[in-house]
């Protein structure tokens, strides 16, 4: 037994320690002490014998004992104490507990506190730890289905493990999805049918006494997924009815473990809020005949819910009917958690239930993020934000909930689940500790601090124009000297793979950006000399340029190795990261690897531009067509021009809330991203048109012809439910006239107010597509104006990429 300090702690080697059971151990509790040992062998190939009583030698001990609650312990449901000290000349090492899941989770905190290397066991010498959990719900959803990014390739070994290393950091409940929600029921990657694996997946959970909750969607047919609120009326037709309930009893009564459901109001579904509570009733029936202690919960998320629906749903919920355990605070809800405990009975319960997948659209979308990555990381890249994690977690903490269930769509969040879970037990735990017991022992303890700095640097990639961003350089150096450093076995581990894999990818993006935008402008440059050189050379000359993205390609290496540890993540963790290799649903939803060539100047507007100028038969229609394609964002002396793609346009933007104080926007506006339209947009380079028909349209109105938008328009400024968005121009001239010219859409009930004057126009479906508005001198005395949109009813938007104030200079 030999003694070290690593990172300032004092280790001690206990390679030769045998185990043993101080006094009865349940079944669970002994699958626990099967799980110290597996989890010991797998990382040091040393397995570890489990003796019937005290040896009689000196060599290291494991004493794990279960005690009566009733002794009072220092710790308290679901919770340990670990004592680690020497104890007549023996290193001791003790986990106590007083249920299965302290043990569970004892075993946890010991294997995170263990330096585990090949052939040497080391623990800290000196450790007197008791804790108990601060939240009873931590858990987080793990779905069966083809829009994952990973768990639809996933075998149920792969499962098993997945669910194990959550329990070990303190998880206690996992999600499943049944086979038919708003998905395919199987898909080209998934190996077993979907309701063999809820049931392996409830065994698996059952052995560890693990809560199984069913994620469970009222899905009508398809045209009622994502529509208004409350418009399916097929759905409790006697017929349709009669197949929902037999598809329940068929899952509900195969399982194992069942110990409770969530319904989402909506997102999808589209039950009115009374019928929604009526068939829950059935289903709450149809649950208890076959586990009599189950629950059912509901959550008020939908993407446009009228008063009247809320009205509803809240008088339902007020019944306190004896089937419903709670309501979760979900992605797509109106209110904030206080306004929500404000709305159900005082003692009724809460879950949160936290988007963790997702950096645009969603709940907690990342914030300012740059168009440059929204166009290539999407909505489900690899998105490890520990510290964003840590300050939305504790800022609800204090709501009255009850915990957590977390909604993840795959591998991508990995590091954030464990970040979550870890704040779930213990508010007060620093991200840095997490992210340390993170990789000492899911990856390996030599990396244990590079890991740990690299994944946060990640994080820091995110933050501010990407262009400029140094930390992006300096993060990519950090993680290839990991890489350079490491054995085989390092760099075979998915998790290490994600990380290396983000670090190149941002490094290969920003270089093209950089790239891109030269060349761009020289492209522009060229195009501004087009009276001079005529327009066809010029426009011949301008794509030989543009083109160079691609006969002149920046750091090619960068994208092999992206390229490389993406079919290495397919292979390791099922993780689907490109469409037309891996299978991925889309770029949307975490294939974003498919998008590492998606161009990031306005290449393709451009191009579509010049095949239609091309077209033209006389040199001026031509020259006029270019001057509007070139000068399309010139608003004219004492004019001013907006784009929200742009970071600096937020000056004129009223920030109600800082982002630390509305992560999720509920009374903020926010820029917006639709990378979905970039890839219809693109497409235009492989011969193919692909547009909305308001996209088209809005693009003839530039030029007609044009197929491909601006980039301009992929970002947009924009806010969730009723919060009102201001943009504010101030010394402006009094005395004059100006045109305000809008691109964005907005419809239904919301308003555009100009200095409080509205705009409304109700025969008009589709608002802001280009359209001009006049600003008189008498709206502007001041030299200032307001422009407000807001929305008179629940719903998201709108959405607005740009703004032209023209000054009328006749």
């Amino acid at each position: 037994m030999t003694n070290r300090l690593r990172n300032n702690l004092k280790l001690c080697e206990v390679s030769d320690a045998s185990m043993i059971l101080s006094g009865p151990v349940s079944a669970r509790g002994q699958n626990a002490v099967h799980i110290l040992v597996e989890e010991i062998e797998r990382r040091t190939g040393i397995r570890l014998s489990v003796l019937e009583s005290v040896p009689n030698d000196q060599l290291p001990l494991i004493s794990i004992k279960m005690v009566n609650s009733s002794s009072s312990p220092a710790y308290g449901r679901e919770g340990y104490q670990i004592r680690i000290s020497q104890s007549n000349g023996r290193r001791l090492i003790e986990i106590e507990a007083a249920d299965d899941r302290g043990i569970l989770y004892g075993v946890g905190k010991l294997l995170r506190i263990m330096v585990l290397t090949r052939n040497k066991i080391e623990v800290p010498t000196d450790v007197d730890l008791a804790e108990t959990p601060h939240f009873s719900l931590r858990g987080h959803q793990l779905g069966y289905r083809p829009k994952t990014n990973a768990y639809d390739a996933w075998t149920p070994e792969i499962y098993s493990q997945y669910i194990r290393e959550l329990a070990l950091f303190g998880t206690n409940s996992i999600e499943l999805v049944p086979p038919i929600t708003d998905d395919e029921r199987t898909g080209p990657l998934m190996k077993y049918d979907p309701l063999f694996m809820m049931r392996h997946v409830s065994e698996v959970c059952d052995a560890m006494d693990l809560d199984v909750w069913i994620w469970y969607p009222n899905m009508g047919s398809p045209d009622n997924w994502y529509p208004a609120t409350g418009n399916d009326e097929e759905f409790m037709k006697p017929e349709y009815l009669k197949r929902q309930l037999e598809e329940r009893e068929e899952i509900f009564s195969s399982m194992k473990r069942i110990d409770h459901i969530l319904v989402p109001g909506g997102d999808p579904g589209a039950l009115n809020a009374q019928d929604l509570f009526d068939f829950m009733a059935m289903e709450a029936e149809l649950l208890n005949k076959y586990h009599p202690n189950a629950k059912l919960w509901v959550s008020p998320q939908a993407f446009n819910p009228t008063d009247e629906w809320l009205d509803t749903f809240y008088t339902n919920v007020r019944k306190e009917p004896a089937w419903l355990a709670g309501v979760a605070f979900a992605p797509w809800e109106k209110h904030s958690l206080p306004e929500l405990r404000r709305l159900i009975p005082e003692g009724m319960k809460i879950r949160n239930y936290p988007d963790i997948t997702h950096t645009i659209n969603s709940q907690y979308p990342v914030h300012n993020w740059d168009t440059a990555f929204a166009m290539t990381h999407s909505r489900e890249c690899i998105n490890p934000r520990p510290m964003a994690m840590k300050h939305i977690h504790n800022l609800l903490k204090d709501e009255g909930i009850v915990g957590s269930l977390t909604y993840s769509e795959g591998i991508n969040d990995d590091v954030n689940k464990f970040v979550w879970s870890g704040q779930d037990w213990n508010p007060d735990t620093p991200v840095l500790e997490t992210l340390r017991e993170y990789a000492r022992f899911l990856i390996h303890p030599d990396v244990e601090y590079g890991v740990a700095n690299g994944l946060l640097a990640l994080e820091r990639n995110f933050e501010g124009p990407m262009i400029t961003n140094r930390q992006i350089s300096h993060t990519l150096n950090h993680w290839r000297k990991m890489e350079s450093r490491v054995d085989e076995q390092v760099l075979q581990n998915y998790r290490f793979e994600m990380g290396l894999l983000r670090a190149y990818y941002d490094a290969y993006v920003q270089r093209r950006l950089i790239h891109e935008q030269e060349l761009e402008q020289r492209a522009m440059d060229v195009l501004y000399r087009a009276n001079e050189t005529g327009i066809m050379p010029a426009m011949e000359q301008a794509e030989e340029t543009l083109n160079r993205k691609y006969s002149q390609p920046v750091c090619t290496d960068y994208r092999e190795k992206c390229l490389d540890l993406a079919d290495r993540l397919f292979a390791h963790i099922g993780a689907q990261l490109t469409v037309s290799k891996h299978q991925g649903v889309s770029i949307t939803r975490g294939a974003f690897v498919e998008a590492i060539d998606t161009p990031l100047n306005d290449m393709a507007y451009l191009l579509s531009a010049f095949q239609v100028i091309r077209s033209m038969e006389e040199e001026l229609a031509r020259k006029e067509a270019l001057d509007a394609i070139i000068y399309r964002t010139d608003p004219g002396e004492g004019g001013f021009y907006t784009n929200f793609a742009a970071d600096q346009s937020l000056l004129r933007v009223e920030i109600a809330h800082e982002w630390k104080e509305d992560p999720g926007y509920l009374n903020t506006a926010l820029i917006r991203h639709n990378p979905g339209l970039l890839e219809t947009a693109y497409s235009i380079l492989n011969g193919s048109n692909s547009h909305t028909l308001l996209s088209r349209e809005t693009c003839n109105r530039i030029l007609p012809g044009l197929t491909s938008p601006p980039l301009a328009w992929i970002s947009n400024l924009s806010s969730y439910y009723s919060a009102p968005i201001k943009v504010t121009y101030s010394n402006l001239d009094s005395r004059s006239s100006y045109t305000l010219q809008v691109m964005g859409l907005w419809g239904g009930r919301v308003d555009m107010l100009l200095n409080g004057k509205s705009t409304a126009d109700n025969r008009i479906t589709h608002r802001g597509l280009m359209e001009t508005f006049e600003v008189t001198p008498d709206m502007i005395p001041d030299g200032k104006l307001e422009i407000v949109w807001v929305n008179e009813e629940s719903g998201i938007g709108p959405y607005i990429n740009e703004l032209w104030l023209k000054k009328d200079n006749g």
